[in-house]
């Protein structure tokens, strides 16, 4: 890398656009005091990221803007561009690997154009090829082009003298920035600081682990049991299905075979049909053997009458016979003898008192007044007896007499048997009626049997219906019992396992659940719902929604922290690595630079001797622990002078050293430019050679831009510019290319 152009518009006293080309290996800045040519070099230190404006010579940010004349007005911003030639794309420092994101895309280019703008509210802008950038970046693309800080890049008096006077462990910071080691000292820095932010998150994470674990476990432990909730109730939903299967079908079969027997229902309807078929049953059978007796009592009483009045007729008739046959021999007597004459009138009286009598008896047979008929049968007999004895001795007087008798009583005889036919008839009818009436009364009876053993048969059957109908609403009340069972426990089950649960007659249940006792598969359901209920959780949906969202916090800060602490390890690696690189490139660098300075130092002091030595210096911590550090001294020793305390030299034998010391410096890693602001204001014409000697040297390998009123600096110088305060308050450029000694007004 090497500086190429420097822009300079409105800093300080420079209010226009001012261009400096540095191309050249060595040019001077020349000019009276308060000319400005100072400010080039304060621009330099404001455009490599200086942050103390007292450094140049300003209290404030804007202090570096141009504040106007009486030609020019004041200006908003101020700005300085430095260009830098990188086609060769040399690091000098540090591999390109190290860079950070943000800069290596940059690296790759032909030409870095940096730049820094300040404005009037103190704000200020990085600019990289025209981007905006960080002060960090700024610091780290100068550290890879081996400007480093501006201590040994851009050196004046007061800088030569603060090297020789600084501490041991200031020495080493400034040896380390010459040497190029800033970058690592910025890389151990970052490190260290994104250590401790790491240690931080660490801390951080490990107490937000520690303050959710608590709340994590216990969330665990309800999510368990959600979890053991919802293992139980795919094996409730298993058992559920099996037994609501099994059941249902046992209903079903239950139900089916009640419908076949007869529900009570059914069974009711008949038992009320048979129960109306009883009432007219027994309705029939009274009724019936009722009429049926009284009308044969009454048949047989008058069937007994008649027997009594056939009797009573018999007896009569055979009465009438014997006093038939009596008369017939009376009158075979009276023709055997003479005939008896009966006078009319005595004839006539007992006919007359016969016939009354007749009268008399057909009248008691009319009204089955049998003993008054049988009276007046004896009457009759009586009263013929007496006739006929009175009458005996006149045999022809009663001849007419028992004929008229025997006619008489032949015509009773007559009537009698007429009568006695009738009443046999009569007899035979009522016979006839009764046999009629017992062939009824058989049928009668044997209804009435068939109807007692059909009522005993629907009493039996009533009776039996009833007690199957009690048993058949015992049945169908278990059956609706089982059913209120069947459907609360499908209902329980829908607000326990869900509504998977009413697809159970599309499942295939298992064997052992096919063969299971009913009541073991019942007990097993019940312990299980007994179980969910001793796991409930409420609102499982939130709990398992927090756990997750927990769970995910705790892995999501469990991943962090092994990222941090693998970042962690990384960064300890890192330092680790840096550490050894810098002690090892310090090492090596301090040796260089005290081979160096000594070779510098022996030209400038002929016969002298100069050196470099590492001390350890002893610094305690934050904590009150020593720690062992590393620091430079400067070991000289003048020749015929026993003098070695630099403090005790001369002004112009300090500045030799400290400009021997810091070109030795600066020659071990060589910046692409150093500006030397009047380094060798305290020489005289004899040292400044001895100066310009060194200034070649230094030369060969860094561009030098070299403020001077020195003439002998002045004669080692390829360009020269001339600084000088125009007529309109602001500083303007000459510059003489002593090669071609062409002069021109910028």
């Amino acid at each position: 890398m090497r500086l190429s152009h420097i822009t300079i518009q409105g800093f300080k006293s420079f209010a226009k656009k001012t261009t400096l080309d540095v191309t050249h290996q060595v040019t001077g800045v020349v000019g009276p005091n308060g000319s400005g040519k100072s400010n080039i070099a304060e621009a330099i230190r404001f455009v490599l990221g200086e942050q103390s404006i007292k450094s140049m010579r300003g209290k404030t940010g804007t202090d570096v803007i141009f504040k106007g004349s009486e030609h020019l007005p004041a200006l908003s911003r101020a700005s300085v561009t430095m260009v830098i030639d990188n086609k060769n794309k040399t690091m000098k420092s540090i591999d390109t690997a190290h860079a950070n994101q943000d800069l290596a895309p940059f690296l790759v280019y032909d030409e870095l154009t940096l730049a820094r703008v300040i404005y009037a509210d103190g704000t200020s802008d990085y600019l990289l090829n025209g981007a905006k950038i960080r002060l960090k970046d700024v610091q780290e693309l100068l550290s890879f082009a081996g400007i480093g800080g501006s201590a040994h890049t851009i050196i004046n008096q007061g800088e030569a003298d603060k090297i020789l006077l600084a501490s041991p462990r200031d020495r080493k910071e400034s040896l380390e920035d010459a040497l190029g080691l800033r970058v690592y000292h910025m890389r151990l820095n970052e490190s260290a600081r994104k250590l401790e932010r790491v240690k931080a998150h660490v801390h951080e994470v490990e107490l937000l682990r520690k303050e959710i674990k608590p709340h994590l476990t216990h969330l665990e432990r309800q999510v368990q049991k959600i979890e053991s909730q919802e293992e139980e109730r795919k094996k409730l939903l298993v058992f559920l299905e099996a037994y609501l299967s099994r059941e249902e079908y046992e209903l079903a079969v239950l139900r089916e075979r009640i419908v076949e027997q007869g529900t009570s229902s059914s069974l009711l309807l008949i038992t009320d049909s048979i129960r109306k078929e009883l009432e007219l049953l027994k309705h029939a059978k009274h009724d019936s053997h009722t009429g049926g007796v009284a009308e044969k009592q009454t048949l047989q009483a008058e069937m007994r009458s008649l027997f009594e009045r056939r009797d009573q007729i018999t007896k009569t008739l055979g009465r009438l016979e014997a006093e038939k046959i009596y008369i017939e021999k009376e009158i075979a007597k009276q023709k055997e003898n003479k005939d008896v004459i009966i006078p009319h009138n005595d004839f006539k009286d007992i006919y007359k008192t016969v016939k009354n009598k007749f009268e008399i008896i057909h009248k008691a047979f009319a009204t089955s007044s049998f003993n008054e008929a049988q009276s007046g049968i004896k009457d009759i007999l009586f009263f013929l007896e007496s006739f006929f004895t009175k009458h005996a001795i006149h045999e022809d007087s009663n001849h007419e007499s028992y004929h008229h008798s025997k006619k008489i009583l032949e015509q009773d005889i007559k009537d009698h048997e007429e009568k006695a036919q009738k009443l046999e008839k009569d007899i035979s009818i009522i016979e006839e009626k009764i046999s009629m009436i017992d062939m009824h009364t058989q049928k009668t009876i044997q209804t009435k049997h068939e109807e007692e053993k059909k009522i005993m048969i629907l009493e039996s059957k009533l009776r039996e219906l009833e007690s199957t109908i009690a048993l058949r609403k015992q049945e169908e009340g278990e059956i609706e019992l089982r059913k209120q069972h069947f459907d609360a426990l499908l209902q329980e089950g829908v607000m326990i396992v869900g509504r998977e649960v009413l697809s159970y007659t599309n499942k295939i249940i298992e064997e052992k659940y096919k063969i299971m006792p009913k009541h073991d598969l019942l007990r097993a359901i019940e312990r299980s719902k007994l179980r969910i209920e001793e796991a409930g959780i409420p609102n499982r949906g939130e709990v398992i929604a927090e756990y997750k969202t927990t769970k995910e916090r705790d892995e999501y800060l469990t991943k962090e922290l092994i990222d941090i602490r693998d970042s962690e390890e990384k960064l300890l690696a890192l330092i680790k690595e840096l550490t050894s690189s810098l002690e090892e490139r310090f090492s090596s660098g301090v040796k260089e630079v005290s081979k160096v300075f000594s070779e510098f130092f022996a030209e400038v002091f002929v016969g002298g001797k100069g050196k470099l030595t590492l001390v350890d210096l002893i610094k305690i911590d934050d904590d009150g622990n020593q720690i062992v550090e590393q620091g430079i001294d400067i070991d000289v020793s003048l020749p015929n002078k026993k003098i070695k305390e630099i403090s005790m030299f001369s002004g112009g034998e300090r500045a030799l050293v400290s400009i021997a010391l810091l070109f030795a410096m600066s020659s071990i890693t060589p910046p692409p430019f150093m500006v030397l602001d009047e380094t060798d204001a305290p020489l005289d014409e004899s040292n400044a050679r001895k100066y310009g000697v060194m200034l070649k040297r230094l030369s060969e390998k860094s561009k030098l831009l070299v403020i001077t009123h020195n003439r002998e600096t002045m004669n080692h110088c390829d360009m020269l510019y001339g600084v000088t305060l125009s007529v309109d308050g602001g500083s303007r450029l000459l510059s003489i290319q002593f090669k071609e000694a062409e002069e021109y007004v910028q």
